[in-house]
């Protein structure tokens, strides 16, 4: 008995209120973690923390996992832009990049979306690797200048985008309808079990959403941690359509189970 209260005395008595922002403070922390062991760290039941976290996701604070939650954050809004996203995370982004550069096969139709990450992946694919390569982002002829690859590059026409580094409008659309791709290779911004990829640039979006209904093979997704629970303005796809899913560290246990449960492939380029 003498036991028993000792420990229960360890416990503090929170309001709701207090209890779910400590809730908040441990998955802003951890990112991911599950009812059983915030029931153990605030000393209350299963069923009470599983109150606080409906009404938390109400709130658009969390996102519900089976067995837990996961932490949501609204990014900031503004676009996003080509020289200042190079300097963020270099290191993991080549990583990254690597990793999905050995994805591609011999005699590959592919896209590659906008960002960093997706203009990097050039720069790991054998030069004697015949295949064939669609894209808008214009950082892709900065990483292929010092290679002479046996790939065919087909940048795809429109209007430049100096922000994005990218071209884009009509004519850019109309060029993507006409390819019929095996393989789509696009970064994220924002990766989220309920918003799925995401990014703040409206342009962005339309584009590889485009170029993903345009491919009839692997949809590939490259993100670095950072982005995992971050939710942009503009959805891209949800995360049922992501083939494969290449990121740099261990995902949290509950967002694997939700990825493996709809059949995404998690390649973790260490």
């Amino acid at each position: 008995m003498e036991n028993t209260l000792k420990t229960k005395s360890k416990y503090r008595s929170y309001l709701p209120a207090e209890r779910q922002q400590r809730i908040i403070g441990i998955l802003e922390k951890n990112f991911s973690t599950r009812s059983s062991k915030l029931s153990e760290l605030l000393g209350v039941s299963e069923m009470t923390i599983r109150r606080d976290l409906d009404v938390l996701e109400k709130s658009g604070l969390v996102e519900r996992t089976h067995g837990g939650a996961v932490f949501r954050q609204e990014r900031i809004a503004g676009n996003f832009h080509y020289r200042s996203s190079i300097k963020e995370n270099p290191e993991q982004k080549k990583r990254i990049a690597h990793k999905a550069a050995a994805m591609i096969e011999p005699h590959d139709t592919i896209f590659i979306g906008e960002g960093t990450t997706a203009s990097m992946l050039v720069r790991f694919v054998d030069a004697a690797l015949p295949f064939t390569l669609f894209t808008n982002n214009l950082g892709v002829i900065s990483e292929l200048e010092t290679k002479h690859m046996a790939a065919e590059l087909v940048l795809l026409p429109g209007t430049y985008n100096p922000t994005t580094h990218a071209l884009a409008g009509p004519l850019t659309m109309e060029m993507i309808r006409q390819v019929n791709a095996n393989k789509v290779f696009i970064g994220a911004d924002g990766l989220s079990i309920r918003a799925g990829v995401s990014t703040p640039d409206l342009e962005i979006a339309t584009i590889e959403r485009n170029m993903i209904q345009q491919t009839r093979g692997q949809v590939i997704v490259m993100a670095d941690h950072p982005k995992f629970g971050l939710v942009a303005e503009i959805s891209i796809v949800p995360l049922k359509q992501i083939d494969v899913l290449i990121t740099n560290r261990k995902i949290p246990s509950d967002f694997q189970k939700n990825l493996d449960k709809i059949g995404v492939h998690v390649v973790i380029a260490s």
